[in-house]
């Protein structure tokens, strides 16, 4: 077997060259500096808040009218953040805990139950759902685009079951691309820093004809190793390459269709418990279609279309390849004047094959089918200043049948500055593979505490929430903004691994392994307020921030014996804190500042920390940038949460990058 450091070693003359090959690109390029779309960034507030968002009802609507718990990150936020992967990213919204596990792992969960595979959020990018059925989670690892053709990150903390389905219990990500008729021309970046390594990435964009506009890409990047608690080097380097494509025809004045697609490929690596290192090897693809048709003004109809594939090789755990197939029909149609409905359908077939190792699953191979449709109706009362929406989704999965998900969603326009709005939902999340057909040996201790056998249980049942949710937004005066969201969720039938009794021997003690069925013997109780505020404070310089606040209360049931499931609830910290200021100075410099506080996470050994950003931009000429990121530059270095999978936790280390940005 090749070592990860001739790994390495092969693939740096690969990243140089690919970097390289884009400064050529650029310097032969001829042409005008195209001209960019005004930034959101140079947007009032009021003008904010009329932004279009599409997430909470499926409907174009604007943000400030949403009756949900809704953030935008925006295309200006990602690049003047200076972080540089959709986790990092996700640090800006309130509500969410975003803590790394080490250079390529991620611990990210909305109002609580945080872990490596927390499974509560749904994740989409462009429409197709990323997270994955084997364990109802993320592997953050392999969710990337190129960040500078994201249109915007719409985020709802919350349920979102009614329209997006099971998994959609404490939230929704829906990462939105632009489209191809806005990303024409040549763009490249490069760069390089402490702990990034080299990356690069370039993209070009054209018209063939008047109505159909293609763009392609290319990126790379290979990420240092952080190093352990102890000091000593973490062997978690991560490296991947990822291409892909997008084409949007405008077939007639009324028909759009868009293809598009990614591949990628690349590897991970950890420093398992019992220290061994371990290599992940991950590749996948996915090719989608979409036709939107519009009837009328009020009247419109949507057919989806995508094909997913992902390959993941952990050396010493598992091995996986999963298909998944996924068509969506939805139709939009105002009825009596009044009534703007929305329904759709979705089948989802997959598919996975499983070489077992340390961890089994049996059968190895799975074929699973998901059918759901959803209703939804908003409602205009009172002069259009109460807007009522109400709606379901109904689904039958392989694993529990039916299930159903409502919600009654309220808003009141109590002012033009103020906006009050209140929901109740009903959300639910379905069992995995890892609920239903896992089987492995995990020792908490060494011996002679006993070794627990964990295995999926067939009647596992999903898990379930009722949340209530209560909103304000204001305008008090003309620059400020205020978005106030408090919440109360019910939880039950939460997932338990309950530790089958037996008989201790004599001493000396010999090894002893314990049954560990997985059960729904736990309930939870959670409430929290997320306030967040933007201020205008000049036309150059504005500024943002947000506080939450969140506790859970996690109880077993009396039939349980997992002595392990309370302490769920201190996985997420108590209190966060973010303050960001976003500085235009003169001669075309930008230097923008974010400030994170995160309190400790108790159950993870994790103290509170605190993180400081920096960046400066420099715009010499219009189509060339420069930047200097400074990250986590308040220590040294610190942990953000606990041990992955049987994987040993990194420290996230104080870094600096550089980058190149080139734009034709």
């Amino acid at each position: 077997m090749v070592s990860p450091n001739a790994r390495r070693r092969c693939i740096r003359p690969a990243a140089w060259t690919l970097m390289a090959t884009i400064v050529l690109q650029l310097l032969s390029a001829s042409g005008r500096a195209r001209a960019e779309e005004p930034a959101l960034a140079d947007l009032s507030l009021e003008d904010l808040m009329e932004i279009q968002v599409t997430s909470p009802s499926k409907r174009a609507e604007r943000l400030g009218e949403a009756s949900a718990a809704v953030y935008v990150i925006s295309n200006e936020d990602i690049r003047r953040s200076g972080l540089n992967s959709i986790p990092e990213l996700l640090r800006l919204v309130p509500g969410l805990h975003v803590a790394q596990i080490d250079a390529s792992r991620w611990a990210i969960t909305s109002r609580g139950f945080n872990s490596q595979f927390a499974n509560k959020l749904l994740v989409l990018i462009d429409g197709r759902t990323v997270y994955t059925h084997l364990f109802s989670g993320v592997f953050w690892d392999v969710q990337d685009v190129l960040l500078e053709d994201i249109d915007r990150i719409e985020v709802i903390r919350g349920p979102g079951g009614t329209l997006w389905g099971a998994n959609a219990v404490n939230g929704v990500i829906n990462i939105i691309t632009k489209s191809a008729k806005d990303t024409h021309g040549a763009l490249a970046a490069g760069g390089g820093g402490t702990l990034t390594g080299p990356f690069g990435h370039a993209r070009y964009g054209t018209s063939l004809g008047d109505n159909v506009h293609v763009r392609g890409y290319v990126k790379y990047f290979d990420r240092n190793a952080m190093e352990t608690d102890d000091g000593g080097e973490a062997n978690d380097q991560w490296h991947m390459t990822r291409g892909g494509f997008r084409t949007d025809w405008d077939a007639s004045e009324k028909d759009l269709v868009t293809v598009q697609g990614d591949y990628y490929g690349g590897e991970t690596n950890a420093i398992l418990l019992n220290s061994l290192e371990n290599e992940e090897d991950l590749s996948g693809g996915n090719i989608l279609g979409r036709w939107r048709h519009a009837f009328s003004k009020e009247s419109d109809l949507s057919v989806q279309l995508y094909y997913d594939r992902t390959e993941r090789d952990v050396q010493y755990l598992i091995a996986e390849d999963r298909n998944t197939f996924d068509v969506e029909i939805e139709h939009r149609r105002r009825l009596f004047s009044i009534h703007d409905v929305v329904v759709g359908f979705d089948y989802r077939l997959l598919n996975d094959n499983i070489t077992n190792r340390f961890i089994v699953f049996t059968p190895d191979s799975r074929t699973d089918n998901l059918v759901s449709g959803f209703i939804q109706d908003q409602i205009p009362l009172f002069d259009d200043r109460v807007q009522l929406t109400i709606g379901s989704k109904f689904e039958s999965n392989s694993y529990t049948g039916f299930e159903y998900q409502p919600s009654i969603r309220g808003l009141w326009k109590v002012h033009p500055r103020h906006r009050l709005w209140a929901a109740v939902s009903r959300a639910v999340r379905t069992p995995s593979r890892a609920d239903d057909d896992v089987a492995f040996l995990f020792a908490s201790a060494p011996p002679p505490a006993p070794t627990l056998f964990i295995e999926g249980s067939s009647g596992f049942d999903s898990e379930k929430l009722i949340a209530y949710e209560l909103g304000y937004r204001v305008e008090p005066i003309d620059d400020l903004t205020f978005d106030l969201a408090t919440y109360y969720n019910d939880y039950d039938d939460l997932r338990t691994t309950d530790v089958s009794p037996v008989p201790l021997p004599s001493p000396p003690f010999p090894p002893v392994t314990l049954p560990a069925p997985l059960g729904n013997r736990a309930k939870a109780k959670g409430y929290g307020v997320e306030l967040a505020a933007d201020w205008s404070v000049t036309r150059f310089w504005k500024l943002s921030a947000w506080y939450t606040f969140m506790n859970l209360d996690v109880d077993r049931k009396q039939s349980s014996t997992d002595l392990t499931v309370e302490g769920s609830e201190d996985d997420t910290p108590i209190h966060q804190v973010h303050f960001r200021s976003r500085l235009n100075l003169p001669r075309n410099f930008e230097f923008d500042t974010n400030l994170f506080w995160v309190d400790n996470v108790q159950n993870q050994n994790v103290g509170s920390y605190t993180r400081l950003d920096l960046r400066l931009g420099w715009r010499p000429i219009e189509y060339v940038e420069l930047s200097l990121v400074g990250q986590n530059l308040t220590e040294n270095r610190h942990p953000e949460f606990g041990n992955g999978f049987f994987s040993v936790r990194s420290q996230v280390p104080r870094s600096v990058y550089g980058q190149v940005t080139l734009r034709y």
